[in-house]
């Protein structure tokens, strides 16, 4: 009698199994019952479809310890069914988003709470086929929900640095990679992979390094980095955006990177290699304060103290390999008009909420140079879509992050500098919230509130989040097209259009028959100087820049057929549109519960 299949070591069919996909093992367990217990009922297999068929999973879960933990401590298989029910309900959801502007901020909000178990199948949506009837909003949309998942872990950890936890400098700085950007190498681990990369290339290159003294360390350490790209940047692109992001600054070909990012790259490196390197916030620059181990010198030396007093040395690694003198420091401090007493202030360690607030200051300012920039070449442009990181997200980041880390007001005192800075701070952030982030109310009231929660502010931004999510939930009213008056509306919902003065290209996303504006604005905007006036149709319209405006009708001239719309237009119609008919020369309409006829 020939030998059964089953008569193969356990060990031999588990390593079969291990290589079918789940569907099949489900159905080659319906076998027997050996296969059943070596398959379906086996620990070992589930927890293998768990770590080869997910990438990301939501930090919370700590999964990367059940992974190194006993097979016995985890319900491998109801792991994986939940995170294959995760994904499946994140994407009817997304159908739903797609399907209906009602409930859809709350309905982002219930895939959101997934968190990172649903980045997998977002990344997916995200780069669906081009030929999909819904592929602008899809895309949109999935990448919007990614972004609104992301903002929510960047901000949990500029919280916890702002109720004092311990929070290594990198993953603080890298919450603005975080916030601002998506994308398959776009995570806190990505960032502490490479800095884990650089440290074993150090070990690798410098066979002696750990027997090194602190000075030597320090050189040593700042000569790796120089020599494997890492040299700052020059006086020409200083201001560059990207060059505020240490994810971007690790993975980029050049490494081009302020000061501050310089010194925190370092810093978390030197951590990993057993030297004790902090940022010194000297003024107008930031340096590094190199330490040495208690009871030695710089040097080696065993020298025994009871002080707590620490060796140190400072180290400029933007520039150089070379240390830097105090005295020099100090002399340059002179020049700059610092008194005596404050030069210890610029002298010693920063912490890193310092840094991740100097940070957002130069993402402010590189993001206002490009905007001056822009405007000084006059007209209305797409500078967005070719700034990397996006600069609304970059800005978005920024208000967040001075918002959470100013200092305590002291529960919330009104006449606290503290409350006073983050009253400046909200109505940016509100701004920018209805503008392109309409989707983070759940931040709102898990973060901002709160913050006011003792001044009039509070209940005002209770008051505006309630009538958000009441918005939400109602369904929009129809915009029919009667007889009469449509024929005095030329233009539908979706067309493309330069305007006839200052020669923008737009998309028409909504209408009114005649202005429905104020009498302020139409009085401000000369609408009654125009040929039409204030009776003529009316449209909502998206321009390139990513602004909405209204527009009349008389100053609306339709793109000549065969006109593609640009690059920028196309990322951003998935808000309002479908896909791109290049039939017709229109986009196809995603709010037609809006606009039925349209």
């Amino acid at each position: 009698m020939a030998p059964a299949f089953t008569d193969l070591p356990a060990e031999i069919l588990e390593g079969i199994f291990l290589n079918l996909d789940p569907q099949s093992v489900i159905s080659v367990a319906q076998t027997c019952r050996l296969i059943k217990e070596l398959t379906t009922d086996a620990p070992l297999i589930w927890r293998h479809f768990c770590h080869t068929h997910f990438r990301w999973w939501d930090p919370q879960r700590a999964m990367q310890a059940k992974f190194q933990g006993p097979l016995s401590d985890v319900d491998w298989r109801s792991v994986f069914i939940e995170r294959l029910r995760k994904e499946r309900e994140a994407l009817r959801l997304l159908d739903h988003v797609l399907g209906s502007q009602q409930n859809r901020i709350r309905h982002i909000g219930e895939i959101a709470d997934f968190g990172y178990d649903v980045k997998e199948v977002l990344l997916k949506e995200i780069a669906c086929d081009d030929v999909r009837e819904d592929v602008l909003a899809r895309r949109y949309y999935a990448n919007a929900i990614l972004e609104r998942i992301q903002r929510e872990m960047a901000v949990e950890v500029w919280a916890s640095l702002s109720r004092g936890e311990n929070v290594p400098i990198e993953k603080a700085l890298a919450a603005y990679d975080v916030f601002t950007r998506t994308g398959e190498d776009v995570d806190f681990e990505t960032v502490s992979h490479d800095l884990g990369d650089l440290a074993k290339d150090l070990r690798q290159q410098y066979p002696k390094f750990d027997g090194m003294c602190a000075r030597a360390k320090a050189s040593t350490l700042a000569t790796f980095l120089r020599e494997h790209g890492f040299r700052g940047v020059s006086d020409s692109s200083y201001r560059a955006l990207p060059n505020s992001f240490i994810g971007l600054v690790l993975r980029s070909e050049t490494h081009d990177s302020l000061p501050l990012i310089s010194v925190a790259i370092y810093c978390a490196l030197a951590r990993r290699v057993g030297l004790d390197a902090r940022p010194c916030g000297f003024l107008f620059h930031v340096y590094c304060l190199i330490y040495a181990p208690k009871d030695h010198t710089l040097d080696g030396l065993y020298k025994p103290t009871s002080s707590s007093d620490l060796d140190y040395m400072y180290l400029d690694p933007f520039r150089s390999s070379d240390e830097v003198l105090a005295n020099d420091l100090q002399r340059s401090l002179r020049e700059m008009g610092v008194p005596p007493s404050q030069h210890s202030a610029y002298l010693s360690d920063s912490t890193t909420r310092d840094m991740v607030t100097r940070t957002a200051r130069n993402i402010m300012n590189s993001v206002q140079t490009i905007r001056q920039a822009d405007a000084q070449a006059n007209g209305i442009h797409s500078t967005w879509f070719n700034a990397h990181p996006d600069m609304d997200n970059a800005f978005y980041a920024t208000i967040w992050a001075m918002l959470i880390l100013s200092p305590d007001d002291h529960g919330g005192l009104s006449n606290h500098p503290g409350a006073a800075r983050r009253r400046q701070y909200l109505p940016y952030l509100l701004e920018h919230f209805q503008t392109h982030f309409p989707w983070d109310v759940a931040l709102l009231v898990q973060h901002v509130i709160p913050m006011f929660s003792t001044v009039v502010e509070g209940d005002r931004l209770a008051s505006f989040v309630d009538s958000r999510l009441r918005i939400d939930g109602m369904a929009k009213p129809r915009k029919r097209r009667q007889p009469g008056a449509a024929d005095s509306m030329v233009f539908r919902v979706g067309q493309l259009f330069r305007h006839k003065r200052y020669h923008y290209e737009g998309v028409i996303t909504g209408w009114d028959t005649v202005c429905d504006a104020g009498e302020e604005w139409i009085h401000h905007m000369g609408v009654d100087q125009l040929s039409g006036g204030r009776n003529q149709a009316f449209y909502h319209v998206m321009v390139c820049d990513k602004s909405s405006r209204y527009v009349a009708e008389e100053n609306i001239v339709p793109c000549e057929k065969g006109t593609e719309p640009s690059e920028a237009m196309l990322r951003l119609a998935g808000r309002h549109f479908k896909r791109w008919d290049a039939e017709n020369g229109v986009f196809v309409s995603n709010v037609r519960d809006e606009y039925p006829d349209d």
